[in-house]
């Protein structure tokens, strides 16, 4: 009866449903109504093509944790290859992962409010709302992990077998969702031996954790009999720069901090009541410090990368320690604090968490973090429809995208000839005969393509119904006739887009090498030289980003930007004044720039001398 009864009273129930009616909202609002990102197009290639989780092609590697590609091949031949029938499944899986997470707190609290409180945390934590409207695999892997943990705790008191092999299945299904499930193995094979205290159940807890990993580890055999690269365990620009760095490291805390926010305060609070307690002798809080285990992510991820995704693995970490905090306290504190949470990471989810990223100040898909900022409508589709509905199988359409793997390009080639990454193709416009009809531009590509856009505003038109979210469609035709374009040759370098690509994969130092290559080209390129100041500074390059910096506001290239990463690069060296001087002229010249805002009044919080005296 126990295993019945966890959600409590009719209005436990009635709360729950709506809570799941506004996780729901949260992750399926406008969900068709953005261009996928570089991440979900390569998952978009891996379903519709299963050849490529086992063979690499062009900028996309094998992957071991196959699937997530299987699950979308259904809504894909519903929907068609676009952004709907990637992200259905996270959507849908995310949203219910709130019943699994109340479940675990509940069975390590024996509170109903408990297991409430956090499923109302995950229900609107920006962290999860944010990947639960992707089309990438994370949350779909998490709700498998939770489904794992409630085994694992159901195996304590009840049917062991049972439940282990319980376990043992959505383990697998995590681990062959995403690698990165390997952080809930590692800590089920710890807690596990804790938690399971009748010593004649662990050999069947060891047997089962051991073949829940066999597939994923069968896989990734497989594939690297095959394959030089292999995503995640071998992969081009990740493992060769093994190691700690402290840049990382740093970067991860801020992503850290910047999805977590207040829950991440709460949780220490309850970390810190549940410490003093098992000091104080009890054995359930120090059962309940096992829950700290999966902190070591923020040790072991920035060996590889500064991750966002792999944060997704502490959600059970903070949910339990916030809601322990919350039962320490009485009555009516714990229910108006909940709420005051609730509602905090609620407007950060509709209004947007603001971003550290490595790459440009201002990344495409930062808005996606912002529920209230999606655009609605079908993008891919009314595009793809669109670009049918105006040429002949003999035109032409050449679309300069952030990656081959756009739902657009894969949508409309069935259809018509079309002419992937721009910059390769665009000398096509020089002669009429190859009837190039339009040029298609993704998300924000004023910034990834300056060049090619800024031909296109001289030289095209963009006609008014032509117009979706993310996409920009230039008329290459003048008065309905095909044209020569006789310079078209020059107007875009292979090696800016090339760094483009390198720098959405955050492989760094390949980007900076096709920046450098650019820029010996056209010494003046605005991207290459903005985007080589910004990785001097990631990658720890004082000396030459400075330098950069002082290139790019000599020759008047985004000087706001430029004069934001030289006061970064001042507060590196210790020149307190130098880095309020670089900010604030970078605010003179563009005063609405919340990075930098924030950049100068964190400098002035952690230096007050900084601050000029008044006049």
């Amino acid at each position: 009866m126990r295993n019945r009864t966890w959600l409590g009273s009719l209005g436990f129930v009635c709360a729950w449903l709506g809570l799941l009616g506004l996780a729901t909202a949260l992750r399926a609002y406008h969900l068709p109504g953005f261009v996928v990102n570089n991440d979900e197009g390569h998952w978009l290639i891996y379903a519709l093509d299963k050849r490529l989780l086992f063979e690499p092609v062009r900028n996309s590697y094998p992957r071991p944790d196959i699937l997530f590609p299987f699950l979308v091949t259904i809504p894909i031949q519903i929907f068609g290859p676009n952004e709907l029938a990637l992200r259905l499944w996270p959507a849908l899986l995310g949203s219910l992962s709130l019943l699994p997470l109340g479940r675990v707190v509940w069975e390590i609290t024996r509170s109903r409010k408990a297991a409430l409180f956090a499923g109302a945390f995950l229900a609107v934590l920006p962290l999860h709302v944010y990947f639960s409207a992707q089309g990438v695999p994370d949350t779909v892997a998490l709700f498998f992990g939770l489904g794992a943990l409630v085994f694992l705790l159901q195996a304590r008191t009840g049917s062991a077998v049972a439940n282990l092999i319980a376990m043992g299945i959505c383990l697998t299904l995590a681990l062959l969702t995403k690698a990165t499930a390997l952080y809930l193995w590692g800590f089920v094979a710890v807690a596990g031996v804790f938690l399971i205290d009748d010593r004649r159940r662990r050999p069947v807890f060891c047997g089962v954790l051991v073949l829940a990993a066999l597939p994923l580890a069968l896989v990734t055999f497989i594939i690297s009999q095959h394959s030089p690269t292999l995503s995640f365990f071998r992969e081009p620009g990740i493992t060769e720069t093994f190691g700690f760095s402290l840049a990382r490291f740093a970067l991860h805390l801020r992503y850290l901090i910047a999805f977590y926010g207040v829950l991440s305060l709460l949780a220490l609070i309850g970390a810190g009541i549940a410490i003093v307690r098992a000091a104080r002798g009890s054995a359930v809080d120090r059962k309940c410090l096992l829950w700290l285990l999966p902190l070591v992510n923020l040790a072991i991820t920035p060996f590889f990368r500064a991750g966002r995704v792999e944060l997704l693995w502490l959600i059970p970490t903070f949910c339990l320690f916030a809601v322990l905090a919350l039962e320490s306290w009485k009555k009516p504190v714990a229910w108006s604090a909940a709420g005051i949470v609730v509602a905090i990471l609620l407007a950060r989810s509709l209004f947007g968490v603001p971003l550290p990223y490595p790459g440009r100040a201002k990344p495409a898909t930062d808005y996606t973090t912002a529920v209230l900022d999606r655009p609605a409508g079908w993008p891919s589709r009314d595009a793809a429809r669109w670009l049918v509905a105006h040429t002949s199988t003999d035109d032409a359409i050449i679309i300069t995208a952030y990656t081959f793997t756009d739902p657009l390009l894969l949508d409309l080639n069935r259809f018509r000839r079309v002419l992937p990454n721009g910059g390769e193709n665009w000398p096509l416009l020089r002669d009429p005969a190859n009837r190039v009809k339009y040029v298609v531009f993704t998300q924000d590509y004023r910034a990834y393509a300056s060049s090619l856009a800024q031909y296109a505003d001289a030289h095209f038109t963009l006609p008014a119904d032509a117009q979706f979210p993310n996409y920009a469609i230039y008329d290459c035709q003048k008065d309905g006739r095909f044209v020569a374009y006789a310079d078209a040759s020059g107007s875009g370098s292979r090696y800016l887009q090339e760094g483009m690509e390198f720098l959405q994969r955050h492989e760094l130092e390949q980007a900076v090498e096709c920046f450098q290559k650019e820029l010996t080209v056209n010494p003046d390129q605005p991207t290459a030289n903005v985007n080589l100041a910004l990785l001097d500074y990631q990658l720890g390059r004082v000396v030459e980003g400075i330098a950069q910096c002082e290139h790019n506001i000599r020759a008047g290239i985004a000087p706001a930007v430029s004069y934001g990463v030289l006061g970064q690069l001042r507060e590196t060296q210790g020149d307190i004044d130098g880095a309020r001087a670089a900010y604030e002229k970078s605010l003179a010249i563009d005063p609405q720039n919340r990075v930098t805002k924030q950049l100068l009044a964190n400098l002035k919080v952690r230096v007050p001398s900084s601050v000029a005296p008044p006049q």
